[in-house]
Formats: C-alpha cells, structure tokens, sequence
C-alpha cells in the first residue's frame, strides 16, 4: 500500500499524542499542519519534522495532497472542518466532542453514507483494555439484562483551563458548551459504547458557577431498553476521578478510566472479582485510523454513539432551559 500522508488542523497539547502515535505507524507520514498560533506551529514543527505548513485549513483541506486529516480544533470548528475533509474525499480523526449537537451529527452520517470515509473520534477509553474487558462481558450477556446505570467523571477543569490558557473552552461561541461538552464527552460516549443504550426521556439540573458555560451538571435518563440512570458531570474536584457503575439482573461492574477499584460482583458471590484480562489489538484512535484506512478494520466507535452523545447532550440544555423533562428518540 502506498503511504498514507496525514494533516493536522490545529496542533495545541492535544495533538501531540496522535503526532507521536502517527510517527510509530510504518507507512505514515504527517505531511502538512495549520494552526492559526504561528507559535503552536512552531512547536509542532520541532517534534513533527519535515512538515509543511499552510495558511489556512481549506489551503490544507484542498491542495495538502492529503489521505486523512486529525482534526484538534476548538469544539465549534470541527463539523466545517469535517465537512470540509469529507467533501474533499479524506479520512478524519476529530478530537471529542465530534460535534456540538444533534444536527451537526445527522449531516456527518449523511455525508459518510455519501463519501464512505473513515471517522474516527478521539475517545482513549474505548481503545483502553479495562473498557474492553468490560464491554466483553456486557456483550456476552453475563450480566444479563441491564436495569440501572450511574455514575460521574470530576475533575479540577475551571483552573485546569485557565492554567494551560485554553480559555476558548470558556466562551461558547468556540466550545459549543462547557464541561459536559468537553471531558464530560468522554464520560457519555462510554456509557453508550459499553452499554448500547438509547435515552428516551431526560431531566437535569445545571451550575453555570456564575460562567457562561455548564460546570456541574446532573441528570436523570430513561432509556428505551428499560433501563434508568443517573449522573454527574463536575468542573470542580481537587484532581480528577470517574467511576461508571452498571446494574444487570446478574450483578454489576464498576469501571474508571484508570483502572482503579473496577470490577464485576456477580449475584450469589460474596466479594467482587477483578476484571478478566483483555488486550485489544488496536491502542489508539491514530492507530484505529491507520488501521481502517487499510481495510483491516472498522472504526472502533460506531456512529451511533456519537449521534447519541449528540443527542443526549441536546437534551440535558433544553431540560435545564425548559426546566421539564424531555423527550429524546421517540
């Protein structure tokens, strides 16, 4: 297979983590770069290379030579972005969250039934081996039904913001929301990656913290499958913790993204067991692209949890703003 050339749009902190997997992949090449900061460029160029630099994302986007594009742009820019790549005939990574709501996820999968690209978002945990596991056992119905689902992800983000001077994330005008849309993302597109689930009905309740954007946010969801769940979603916390917990008929399983206290407790055990050993094949979202590029495999986040991100993040506003509860899917 020739090799495969890669842009990037934006190259802030976040970018690096696809750079240096990128440059792990034999026969891949990052081959162009737009930033808008000349300094970011700068940077980049230093641990890149050979790296040509454009003026704009379209100049990128049209005259790149490109095969794919990792999109690390502010929330608001990545649905005419990835317009932009998919029209053009190119893969994307886009960094979370995809897109900002419902509407801009329904064009997306218009465009990828048209254009039949490779996309790929930039959730760590679906590629991590403790969701694996975890996901393995859900989809072997060892847990049987799923009743209930709770939990929370809670991190210092305000100071977290302000000291790595990413403050875009504060206005909403580039963010598209606040923390539910940022980290919050990570934490809702598990839930639907492991459990499959489709919300129907949502309630919540939100703290601005007197900002322009959501810090701490709760909300109640009914699901179409029956189940029921709650959760929360923080901007303040002294670090960072997360815990997903999920209720079957034959037991649960507590997941965090790092590993800690996860486990599987089955009815009629006393103790809770470790989880069983699980080692995916693909570790990245870069490498997942590459991967798919080659036609060894699928995209390891359907579209459908994005669209249900989407769609459940609408949902939470409009109940907060209506201050009722909500339909989802119908």
């Amino acid at each position: 297979m020739k090799e495969i050339k890669i842009g990037f749009l934006g190259c802030g902190g976040i970018s690096y983590g696809h750079l240096r997997n990128l440059k792990n992949i034999e026969g891949v090449k990052v081959a162009g770069v737009f930033d808008p900061k000349k300094e970011s460029v700068e940077k980049f160029l230093k641990e890149a290379g050979d790296v040509q630099v454009f003026n704009s994302d379209k100049e990128l986007i049209e005259k790149g030579n490109l095969d794919a594009v990792v999109i690390n742009s502010p929330h608001t820019c990545h649905f005419p972005q990835i317009t932009m790549c998919l029209k053009n005939g190119l893969h994307v990574l886009v960094e979370k969250p995809a897109v900002v709501n419902y509407k801009e996820a329904q064009e997306v999968k218009k465009l990828l039934k048209k254009t039949k690209r490779i996309f790929v978002v930039g959730y760590q945990r679906h590629y991590m081996d403790t969701f694996l596991a975890a996901k393995k056992i859900l989809e072997e119905k060892k847990l049987g039904k799923i009743v209930f689902v709770s939990g929370y992800l809670a991190q210092d983000w305000i100071n977290i913001v302000k000291n790595t001077g990413r403050t875009w994330r504060f206005d909403p005008k580039f963010s598209g929301g606040g923390q539910l849309t940022d980290s919050g993302s990570h934490f809702v597109a598990m839930l639907f990656y492991l459990t499959g689930l489709t919300p129907v009905k949502v309630a919540s309740f939100i703290d601005y913290h007197g900002m322009k954007v959501d810090i701490n946010t709760a909300f109640i969801v009914q699901f179409k499958e029956k189940a029921i769940g709650s959760f929360g979603i923080l901007g303040i916390d002294p670090s960072f913790r997360e815990a997903l917990l999920i209720w079957g008929e034959k037991g649960v399983i507590k997941l965090s993204a790092y590993g800690e206290n996860c486990y599987v407790h089955y009815y009629g055990k006393k103790e809770p067991q470790k989880l069983p050993e699980f080692a995916g094949k693909v570790k990245s979202p870069a490498q997942d692209l590459i991967e798919c590029i080659k036609g060894n495999k699928q995209p390891q986040t359907p579209f459908s949890v994005i669209e249900k991100v989407a769609l459940l993040s609408d949902k939470i506003y409009q109940s907060f703003k209506q201050e009722k509860i909500i339909k989802a899917f119908a």
